[in-house]
């Protein structure tokens, strides 16, 4: 009852207007000596107001809440004199409409100029482009509150991004990477108001980018360009805190951009889950919850951080960017990390078998202690018009020391086995490599020649020092082994590519490609003996395994550009070779594949595009698949590898439609994929016979052996759209996106064919309130199902379903005071009953800002109200269904203080960051229809 109480106090407290703010409307028009001016910047200044919008198609504009009776409008666009007044008003609240502006023609201008209202989103082939100044942020959030207003883009808990239904893998700035392209570490630290577009591409690599010859998978990445008038000058801001329970953070980001030179240094130390740099990985889990990275000062993620365990983070990192002369660019950057993470975490996983499924329940406790160092440096030289080179090294080196205890309890028909497993791992993992690319533009407009390479090292080693118990009825069986592993690769890859023009608007391109790469991996097992504890090696648990893959590819493709479409379809031939040895077994498999390629894009209409793409890949198999000796590291699976195994290959198609309609605003963006690997590598498992209680008989015993052979039949498809709508100039926008995706997978369970049709797919629904100085609020709902068949008769349950209620958003009252909340609701249905719960997920927080122009500000931030912050997923698999449910950060409060500072060429120092404008409402520009 309680806290149904503070639920219901709350949301009527969030969306309240602020009674205090008696601010007035004031409106007027633009125009010139023909007529109605669209797209002109107006920007209204007083003491306690600094805000620009730009006309709309009509002339008009308005700014809706004006709290002081005395300010300034200034009027001005590109052609036009600009045009300043200042205005006395009495001290009512009636809504002001001024007299029309008229602007004067600019006399020194010497060409045409058309000026046009703000586009918010343009459409191009591989990329999508969204004008910043076309989505409102209050003054110091940093770019990731401007990703969540963009449609077709999704910002979850944990930072990670999301663009029309694809992982963004990397973030540029100016065109090249910022900090090694790790997402969160841009989107985070770089405020929102120097962006002067936000561009979402498709990009197929350097040398895609060089040729235009697009093959293969593209990543998702962003880039992120700087607004001309901000590329000169320094900004940044330092966060320090402490809360209750011993909670601190501090937090440093300075930056110095000069044009073409870019500074930047990052610094955090913290026991909240912030993490600064992600290393390659995610930053956090997933499952249900809400909640911020931490809760970024200036952001307005301020829920309950997602990341699965606590974790106390230390990090520094830099950032470089520099031209060498009109002819070299050089970026770079060093990151560092060190982290403490403590994960609890409860499963329960369902194996299917015919004559009974083996449940498996783990309560687990894991304290990790990593160390990571990262470098990575471009240097591009344009040696002139037609040549171009570009050398990439990088270099990164990881430790870590893992301690982990989990107990368990195996059940199977009348069998329950329990037992414990105590280890202790230390590892380290240095890799390093280098790329190379040339290109060069022959005098022939169309002939190109270009040609990259590589190669990269990497090793590991791990020390694992595993004591395993288990108890079946009264027998105990006790086991204490050590196992080191050595595993080095070297990868080389080498690909050449010849363009020549043969036609006005057809080119012909052949490439050849070469990859090669070699692995050994030392695994050597020791037994303690139960007596004197003294180590043995066993040559027969130990496992020496050598092999090589190696890949030659021969391709021909025809490309064709029009004015409403372009295309490349070609076929490459790509035989591969799989070579191994291990304790004198040796293993030599070959494979020959004809692909064929494609990549289409056809424009219907500006902003209205249609894109296909096919891919085929080779996977070659691990380690762990190809290994002779069983491993018998985990008594309870037993693990047989192939080293007759082929390398999987892979179909990939891919289409996309987008739309954005200018006139309503509407925005459409769809994805549908497929794909069919061929001799998919797949597992046979069965049970086996416990050899101490009843050698011979395997029908109730909860040991299972895994083995590895290649099949067919394996094929997943799946789709996602997303489609907005927003209302009176974007004070409004309604959306909604959902997908679902499809996978029959394939698996031999006790030497049967299974066949596991799993079917995962969503529907939601958010309502965004973007109401300058007032609110911005988002309210949520989505549903999603997970459900699975298999051909094997099973009791095992396949079914969950997830609904997801959500409010997520900040007041503002009177001109200093912001109250941000973020209120998730979760209910889980089908779940195990060892991991099910429904958490109810409570975060606020208060902030003042102060100073001039808000530079400071004092937070007061409470995380997790309810103290019931948990991570549940389920994971699905050939014949395996696994629930989890992971410990993450819980209640505690923590007080706050930051500092924001900025100054550019021809600005003043101080003050919040601005685009034109700053102060009460964000300063961001607008459009008023």
């Amino acid at each position: 009852m309680t806290k149904t109480l503070l639920i219901l106090i709350f949301s009527i407290l969030v969306i309240s207007r602020a009674s205090a703010q008696q601010g007035r409307a004031v409106m007027g028009t633009v125009a010139d000596s023909t007529g109605a001016l669209p797209g002109i910047n107006v920007k209204l200044t007083s003491d306690k107001d600094s805000t620009v919008v730009a006309t709309s198609a009509k002339g008009l504009f308005s700014f809706p809440s004006v709290i002081s009776k005395n300010f300034k409008v200034t009027v001005y666009g590109i052609g036009y004199q600009t045009f300043v007044r200042r205005y006395v008003m009495d001290n009512s609240n009636k809504p002001i409409l001024l007299d029309p502006i008229k602007l004067a023609i600019e006399s020194k201008m010497l060409k045409t100029v058309n000026v046009v209202a703000v586009n918010p989103i343009t459409i191009k082939e591989d990329t999508v482009e969204y004008k910043a100044s076309a989505y409102k942020v209050r003054e110091g959030s940093p770019v990731e509150d401007l990703l969540k207003k963009l449609p077709g883009v999704s910002v979850d808990k944990d930072g990670n991004v999301t663009a029309h239904g694809k992982q963004v893998t990397k973030v540029r700035v100016n065109g090249k990477d910022y900090f090694t392209g790790d997402v969160q570490t841009a989107t985070q630290n770089l405020p929102a108001d120097i962006v002067e577009n936000i561009q979402v591409i498709d990009d197929y690599g350097d040398q895609a980018n060089l040729t235009g010859i697009k093959t293969g998978d593209p990543d998702k990445i962003l880039n992120i360009t700087i607004q001309k008038g901000k590329r000169n000058g320094k900004f940044g801001q330092g966060t320090v805190g402490a809360g209750n329970d011993d909670k601190y953070v501090a937090k440093i980001s300075a930056n110095a951009f000069y044009e073409d030179t870019q500074l930047s240094l990052l610094g955090t130390v913290n026991n909240n889950n912030t993490n600064a740099f992600n290393f390659g990985s995610g930053s956090g889990g997933s499952g249900s919850g809400g909640g911020g990275r931490g809760g970024s000062q200036s952001s307005a993620s301020n829920g309950i951080s997602t990341a699965n365990g606590i974790t106390i983070n230390k990090s520094l990192g830099f950032n470089y960017r520099d031209d060498w002369g009109k002819k070299i660019t050089t970026y770079g950057s060093y990151s560092f990390a060190d982290k403490d993470r403590t994960t609890e975490t409860t499963s329960q996983q369902q194996n299917l078998f015919q004559s009974g499924a083996i449940i498996n329940n783990d309560n687990t406790t894991d304290k990790n202690h990593s160390i990571n160092h990262r470098f990575d440096f471009n240097m591009e030289y344009k040696i002139d018009t037609a040549n171009y080179l570009k050398i990439n090294p990088s270099f990164s080196y990881g430790s870590s020391n893992d301690i982990n205890n989990d107990i368990f309890s195996n059940s199977r028909l009348n069998t329950v086995t329990n037992g414990t497993d105590n280890s202790i791992t230390n590892a380290n993992s240095p890799t390093g490599g280098a790329n190379i690319l040339y290109n060069h533009k022959f005098k022939k407009k169309g002939r190109n020649f270009s040609v990259s390479g590589s190669v990269n090292f990497s090793k590991s080693t791990s020390d694992l020092d595993d004591q395993y118990n288990t108890q079946t009825d009264s027998v105990i069986v006790p086991l204490h082994q050590q196992i080191n592993t050595m595993n080095t690769s070297q990868k080389v890859n080498a690909h050449a590519s010849y363009i020549e023009p043969i036609g006005k608007t057809t080119y012909l391109e052949a490439n050849y490609t070469y990859s090669y790469t070699n692995t050994d991996n030392n695994r050597l097992n020791y037994r303690f003996d139960p007596v004197t504890h003294v180590p043995m090696y066993i040559d027969s648990l130990s496992t020496l395994y050598n092999y090589q893959f190696i890949t030659n590819s021969f391709g021909l493709n025809l490309r064709g550009v029009k004015p409403k479409y372009n295309y490349t379809v070609g076929l490459v031939a790509k035989p591969t070779s799989l070579n191994g040895e291990s304790h004198n077994f040796e293993t030599s498999t070959h494979t020959f594949n004809l692909v064929p390629t494609a990549h289409f894009v056809y424009n219907f209409a500006k902003n209205h595009t249609l894109n296909f793409n096919y891919s085929g890949t080779n996977n070659m198999p691990s380690f762990t698949q190809l290994q002779v000796q069983p491993d018998y590291s985990n008594p309870q699976n037993i693990v047989y590898g192939n080293p007759n195994l082929k390398p999987e290959f892979s179909n990939n198609f891919t289409l996309r439609y987008n739309q954005f309609d200018i006139a309503s605003g509407n925005s459409l963006f769809t994805n549908l994929t497929f794909n069919e690997t061929q001799n998919k590598i797949v597992t046979n498992t069965q049970p086996v016979a416990n050899t101490v209680l009843n050698p011979g008989d395997k029908k109730d015993s909860t040991v299972q052996e895994t083995r590895y052979l290649n099949t067919n039949g394996f094929y997943s498809m799946g789709g996602n759209y997303s489609f907005s709508k927003p209302f009176a100039n974007r004070k409004y926008t309604v959306s909604l996106m959902g997908g679902a995706t499809y996978s029959n997978n394939v698996s031999y369970i006790e030497g049967d064919r299974n066949l596991s049709k799993n079917l995962v797919w969503n529907q939601g629904a958010k309502v965004r309130f973007d109401l300058d100085s007032i609110m911005d609020t988002e309210v949520s709902a989505n549903y999603s199902a997970n459900t699975t068949k298999y051909s094997i008769p099973s009791s095992v349950n396949g079914d969950a379903r997830t609904w997801t209620l959500g409010l997520d958003g900040r007041n503002f009252f009177w001109y200093d005071l912001i109250l941000g909340y973020n209120l998730t609701q979760t209910i889980n249905h089908g779940f195990s009953s060892t991991v099910k719960t429904n958490p109810t997920l409570l975060s606020t927080y208060v902030e003042y800002q102060f100073l001039k122009k808000h530079i400071a500000s004092l937070r007061f931030q409470a995380f997790d109200l309810f103290n019931q912050n948990t991570g549940i997923t389920r994971t699905v698999s050939s014949n395996q269904i696994i629930d989890t449910r992971t410990n993450r950060l819980g209640r505690y409060f923590l007080l706050s203080f930051t500092l924001r500072l900025q100054q550019f060429a021809g600005g003043r120092k101080g003050g919040g960051f601005r685009n034109g404008g700053g102060g009460r409402g964000g300063g961001r520009r607008g459009s008023f229809e």
